[in-house]
């Protein structure tokens, strides 16, 4: 993320700039997943899907809290593997994610903020594609 351009949002907002090693951490992670040119390939993989055309921030955030990464409070968005990513609550993430990346692939998971540091679940992502979709892991 470019974190000089999105610091006032991140002062704003309460967030934080995570460390580049975590965004890295994330993005191995996503590696391990069948890919298909800029964007994870979700044929084989269980999914749900969200069009963001015509839809509202309150849709975006009532559609993310039905799937797994919705049992978090915080979450982790990347849209590099070599730059540090954004740590903020899960509905400033949901309803901001546009403002925070002008990349057309960006990736958020959840983190719980239990102890010293920030404990990622990878798992519990949602990939932004090109802009237009919201896929969530189920």
């Amino acid at each position: 993320m470019r974190a000089e351009e999105i610091s006032r949002w991140i002062a704003d907002h309460n967030a934080s700039i995570t460390t580049v090693e975590l965004a890295s951490a994330f993005d191995a992670h996503l590696r391990t997943l069948p890919w298909a040119g800029h964007g994870i390939d979700w044929r084989d993989l269980p999914c749900r899907s969200l069009k963001l055309h015509g839809v509202s921030d309150d849709d975006v955030v009532d559609w993310a809290r039905t799937t797994p990464l919705g049992a978090h409070d915080h979450v982790l968005l990347i849209d590099s593997a070599s730059e540090p990513g954004v740590i903020c609550s899960f509905e400033d993430a949901l309803r901001d994610f546009e403002l925070l990346s002008s990349r057309p692939e960006l990736y958020m998971c959840g983190v719980d903020l239990s102890g010293a540091l920030p404990q990622p679940s990878f798992r519990h992502f949602i990939e932004r594609r090109t802009f237009m979709t919201l896929n969530a892991r189920l």
